[in-house]
């Protein structure tokens, strides 16, 4: 296993070979052996903590040295590397090469991270091209590096000036940056997605979706998918029978109404993402108000998780609560988008603990949330958005299809043919696989095959 490190390489023993120096990536000795889990982090590691949502783009921390034991080190996880421990291409060396879409993919990613990074004091790592490496629609940062004042946003804009060659409406959008006339990160990115809404699709996606009860006698879970691929929704109840079954139906058919009111729609991105939000909190006060009729309070409240989809010419606009999870395959490579709403990502979240640790409590999956289920905490829906500019599998699934790693493990044997193949052969086939792998829950699952389109703008 390769990793990246940052800090102190020294102070890390000798269980982590360096193989190369730029970027530092080291190789694990002794992978079997567990790693070590401080109590306290030092510094350095918790701005990738705090960054926890932004994973998709962001390394992990897989270990890293006690805040109490001298010069720090961190070990990260899922950093642009391959599985040889080879770098992923720099936005620099991928920019050539690169199809308009790709590019415009990339810069929404950067522009998504700004803010976020500008208060975990880390924007300047998107200021230089050759710390972001680049594979396929996705980028991820090498490191994290410290501000040591403040970036601004005018300096983003010059940093894009210098990727070459820089299509016209690219160009003017860095300019305009560069000299302040874009000054907020929210005014840029519309910029940006108003360019990616020129592109409209060709020919629809296919899209096929299923549900079995896995060994479990009554079936929690429903879906629903609009069958032009315009809109998808996974829910996956929770609260027992006639309970959990109850609250995926209901957020089901509001959810439904209200996406397929919202796929008819020619608005900006911001505010499909918007309604994604409001529809998601309709649901939720559904299903409270259901609960508090019923009288159904603490255990005995019905929910429902959900993971969601609207997709917009190039763009794919994804919302979930809870655990159930979306997942992009390409050619390349297999990237969970949705971070769950659980314990062990609150304390990663929070900088307590690295995933890993989170592994060994018993209570690190409980949700944190759900759609009608009353905590002390709003309701807080994720909601995304992503370029598509190339072939690729969109998966929402409930967690009767992801737990134990299923989807990281055989996404290239079960997934990546699905390109190539029979969506509904394949899905016989998924289902068929998480029996035998899993079982212990329902299983459901959307698939959304994303064929590559004619470059047509609107």
């Amino acid at each position: 296993m390769y990793y990246l490190m940052s800090g102190n390489c020294q102070a890390s023993g000798r269980r982590y070979q360096i193989v190369a120096p730029a970027p530092l990536v080291v190789r694990d000795l002794e992978p079997e052996q567990p790693v070590e889990s401080p109590a306290q982090l030092p510094a350095l590691a918790r701005p990738y903590q705090r960054l926890n949502l932004f994973r998709w783009a962001i390394p992990e921390i897989y270990t890293c040295s006690s805040a109490l034991d001298g010069p720090p080190w961190v070990l990260l996880t899922n950093g642009p590397l391959f599985a040889d421990g080879s770098p992923w291409p720099t936005l620099v060396q991928g920019w050539a090469g690169a199809s308009y879409l790709q590019q415009l993919g990339w810069l929404i990613q950067v522009v998504r991270l700004w803010k976020p990074c500008l208060q975990e004091k880390v924007a300047s790592s998107l200021l230089s091209p050759d710390n972001i490496g680049v594979l396929g629609w996705q980028i991820r940062l090498f490191y994290l590096a410290t501000d040591s004042q403040p970036p601004s946003l005018s300096a983003l804009g010059s940093a894009w000036l210098a990727l070459q060659p820089l299509a016209p409406s690219l160009s003017q959008i860095a300019r305009a940056v560069a000299a302040g006339e874009l000054a907020t990160a929210d005014a840029l990115l519309a910029a940006l997605e108003a360019q990616a809404g020129r592109w409209q699709l060709t020919r629809p996606p296919d899209v096929y979706g299923i549900t079995d009860p896995g060994r479990r006698d009554n079936n929690e879970d429903c879906f629903a998918y609009d069958s032009q691929g315009s809109f998808g929704i996974v829910c996956d109840g929770m609260g027992g029978h006639e309970a959990g079954e109850v609250a995926s139906r209901m957020a089901l058919e509001s959810l439904k109404y209200d996406l397929a009111q919202l796929s008819t729609q020619q608005v900006p991105p911001l505010q499909l993402r918007q309604g994604l939000l409001q529809a998601l909190h309709r649901a939720n006060e559904q299903i409270l108000e259901a609960n508090r009729r019923q009288g159904r309070s603490k255990f005995r409240q019905m929910g429902t998780t959900v993971v969601a989809y609207l997709l917009s010419g190039r763009l794919l606009h994804i919302a979930h609560v809870g655990d159930s999870r979306i997942y992009l395959i390409d050619r390349h490579h297999c990237q969970q988008l949705t971070v769950d709403d659980d314990v062990a990502n609150q304390e990663v979240s929070l900088a307590r603990a690295t995933s890993g640790a989170m592994l060994q409590i018993s209570s690190s999956g409980n949700l944190t949330q759900a759609l009608g289920v009353a905590t002390a905490s709003p309701l807080q829906p994720t909601v995304q958005t992503f370029v598509l500019p190339e072939e690729c599998l969109v998966l929402l699934c409930s967690d009767g299809l992801c737990d134990g790693g299923l989807i990281e493990r055989f996404w290239q044997s079960a997934l990546l043919p699905l390109l190539d193949t029979d969506l509904i052969v394949g899905a016989k086939a998924l289902v068929d696989l998480a029996l035998e792998e899993l079982g212990h829950d329902n299983i459901t699952f959307i698939l959304l095959k994303y064929a590559a389109q004619d470059e047509r703008r609107r």
